[in-house]
């Protein structure tokens, strides 16, 4: 997650009474990251214990309130819409989210009550809610007439759906087949590095005082379908993934 410019608006609510303002410079608990549909995050300073929905959107440029939905994230990681005229306690949230949007639907992930102003969201998105994005862990919706399905990151959900969906984490069970050098190969991780490729590709790695690899790949998930790997890099797979791997001695 990425955080911007930090903006100070403590001095909009800080000398007004019905606003909680405790009369003197913001401190820690008075900063919040205020985040968009896109996770972009920026840090505001509002120097008052307690804020309203509508002084959370205006510090973002969110107008006309009514556009928008404001939520606070609390520390178990639920997500609450407040309205405009609403107080939040800075020091019992952890973040707000300023989308635009008329309403919310809610789900749940892992027993927890979230809540989202888009119909549609995407598998990472809902892992980050939860604060678990790693890449070992994976998403799995909880269907009710058919076999629960695993969400991959890219991967989009529709929430606005009637009733309310359900996800769960878990380790992920990755077991996908890639091609190295026209070669198959049974991968267990969500990932693939650049020398996790190579050995693959080489086993033994040729004679040579100075061998320089080239790696390509094709037939890729939609967040990376083909391209080139760089020594470091490491690229999402997925079955049926093709990688080529050359090289050359440059002694």
């Amino acid at each position: 997650m990425e955080t911007i410019d930090k903006i100070d608006v403590s001095a909009a609510g800080r000398n007004d009474p019905s606003m909680g303002g405790s009369g003197a410079g913001g401190d820690s608990h008075d900063t919040k990251q205020i985040g968009n549909a896109d996770f972009e995050f920026q840090s505001v300073n509002f120097g008052d214990a307690k804020v309203t929905g509508a002084q959370i959107a205006d510090s973002v440029g969110a107008h006309p309130i009514e556009n928008f939905v404001v939520l606070a994230q609390l520390p178990n990681f639920e997500l609450e819409s407040l309205r405009p005229t609403e107080l939040a306690v800075l020091n019992k949230v952890i973040r707000f989210f300023v989308i635009k949007g008329s309403g919310t639907d809610r789900f749940l992930v892992d027993g927890i009550n979230l809540e989202w102003p888009k119909k549609v969201i995407s598998g990472l998105a809902i892992k980050r809610l939860v604060g678990k994005d790693d890449d070992e862990i994976e998403l799995v919706q909880e269907l009710e007439n058919e076999a629960d399905r695993v969400i991959d990151d890219d991967d989009d959900v529709r929430i606005g759906n009637s009733g309310t969906e359900k996800f769960k984490t878990r380790p992920a069970k990755v077991n996908v087949k890639i091609v190295v050098n026209a070669r198959e190969k049974v991968w267990e991780k969500k990932k693939i590095s650049f020398d996790q490729v190579v050995k693959l590709a080489y086993p033994t790695p040729p004679a040579g005082q100075l061998i320089v690899y080239t790696v390509t790949y094709h037939n890729g998930p939609r967040m990376n379908p083909e391209g080139t790997m760089l020594d470091g890099d490491k690229v999402k797979v997925r079955n049926g993934m093709v990688f080529n791997v050359q090289y050359t001695d440059k002694s």
